[in-house]
This record gives structure tokens, sequence and C-alpha cells, in this order.
């Protein structure tokens, strides 16, 4: 069940680390480069964006930087405090349409058909759980027909890879304390946390990039194309010391995860699935 106080009371007290994380290390420079290249490849050459679940404003501060009118909304009034705050040294105030404290299960502030895009990135739709339908269902219908629709969730298989980056014995042996999986039946495609488990830092569903697709498709949008942040660059790897000193390095590693970012062998490796769809045409 989703339990967006918690959410929320988790993102307030995290704070500027929700804004460090996307440059403080190669793994967070990594996830943000190859989520700016997906934006690229799929946002309209102008307009007006919502970046629903925006977190400290980092991809609102870009795109405003891009030319775009951006409107932000999050549930953590903390964490839109603080992408007031970027917002204003990166010079860009003029660019953002609103800043509001919002669930994305909720928009109903928002009149229908408002944006040329809608965003969703990082994990709400992950920390939604069973509500995802709604939140979705309210995405699309704040985005005009036919617009572009970027959403992000977290990885199943990628989170799973990471077992061994953990040596997640507790994890392994006690598996039903931690995932709502009965291992008497086959491996889902969508799964969730346990709530009270102390393996996840929220309780959080975790998604395939099938399941993505029939779900996106089940509300009436087009899948364009499915990628994934960090299919090299595990946010646990211990050893990227050299290739971060080297600029060389680090730039022709990000290279190559925005090369396999979208290669079908590669996408549910990666720790986030992000997917790029587009609106249904007809409003009904």
């Amino acid at each position: 069940m989703y339990e967006p106080g918690k959410i929320r009371d988790y993102y307030d007290g995290y704070g500027d680390r929700e804004w460090d994380r996307l440059e403080a290390s190669l793994h967070g420079k990594v996830h943000y480069e190859v989520t700016k290249h997906i934006l690229e490849r799929h946002l309209p050459e102008e307009g007006h964006i919502l970046d629903a679940g925006c977190g400290p404003g980092r991809y609102a501060i870009h795109l405003a930087k891009e030319g775009y009118r951006v409107q932000l909304v999050d549930i953590s009034e903390e964490q839109l405090k603080l992408a007031a705050e970027k917002i204003d040294e990166a010079g860009v105030r003029e660019s953002v349409t609103g800043m509001r404290r919002m669930d994305v299960c909720d928009l109903s502030e928002i009149p229908d058909a408002s944006f040329d895009a809608v965003l969703c990135l990082g994990g709400a739709l992950s920390y939604v759980r069973d509500r995802r339908h709604e939140a979705l269902s309210e995405l699309i219908r704040v985005a005009k027909p036919g617009s572009p629709l970027i959403v992000s969730v977290m990885s199943l298989f990628g989170t799973f890879h990471l077992i061994p980056h953990f040596d997640a014995m507790e994890f392994l042996k006690n598996l039903v304390d931690h995932v709502e999986w009965d291992p008497a039946t086959p491996f889902p495609d969508v799964l969730n946390s346990r709530v009270g488990s102390n393996e996840w830092h929220a309780p959080m569903t975790v998604y395939s990039s099938d399941y993505m697709r029939r779900f996106v498709g089940e509300h009436g949008c087009e899948v364009l194309e499915i990628a994934s942040t960090n299919t090299i660059t595990s946010s646990y790897w211990k050893g990227p010391e050299k290739i971060s000193a080297d600029p060389e390095a680090s730039e022709t590693l990000i290279r190559l995860e925005k090369e396999f970012s979208t290669k079908p062998g590669l996408v549910d490796m990666g720790e986030h699935l992000i997917i790029a769809a587009r609106t249904p045409r007809d409003v009904r």
C-alpha cells in the first residue's frame, strides 16, 4: 500500500543529498547524462513541460536553460524549497511557471491538456506502488493529446543485479521477508518490496521493461523507446577511481552508457528504466 507521508518525510529529511547525488560520483553523472540524452531524443523543440516528482529541480533547470518553460511539482516541501534556491542560483526563474506541492496520484489542481510534454523522472511511479494506474492516468490527463510522456521507475532486474555488490546473503536467505513474492511461484515481472524490510530505503515497486511496456500501453500510450541508466556503472561499484580521475576515460564511459542504454539485452540491467511514450491522440 502506498504511504505518501513516508515518502514525503523521507525526502524532506534527505535534503540537498538529492541534488548532490547526480554530480557527486561518476555513477550519478552517468545517470544524469543518460537521462538528458533520452529527453533530447523525445522532447519537442519548445514548449511548456511538467516536471512531476521534480525533487531539487536539476532536470527542470537544465530544460529551462534549453529554452523550455517548466512547471515543477513534488510531494516534498523541502525539495521544492531547495529547487527554488537552485533555480535562482541558475538564473532561470523567468522560465519557471510554478512550483507546487502535489502528490503525483492527484494532480487535480492542474487542468486537462496543460503541457506540451510531461516528465516523471526518478522514483515517483515506484513509490506509489498500488496506485500506479492513478498516477499514470493523471500524468496523461495533464498532457496534451499526442504529446511526449517520459517516466522512469526502479528496475526489477537491475535491482537484483546489485545483490553481489552488496554481498547480500541475508537478503537471499530471507527473501520473503523483503519482497512480496512466493518462491513456489514463477518470478514475476513486477515486484513490491515488503513494508518494514530494512533492505529498501522506502516501500516501492520495481518493474521489468516488459511490464512497463504493457502498463503504459494499457493506458493508450504508444511506447516509443525504453532505455535504462547505469547499465555499466553500479551505484555500489567500488572501483571507478581511476576512470573518474581521467576526463577522457570518463567521457568515453558516459558515451558507452548512452549507447548501451537502449540495447535490448541490457535495458533491464540498468538501475532505472526510462520509458518514452506518446500520449493518446484521441481524448474520450
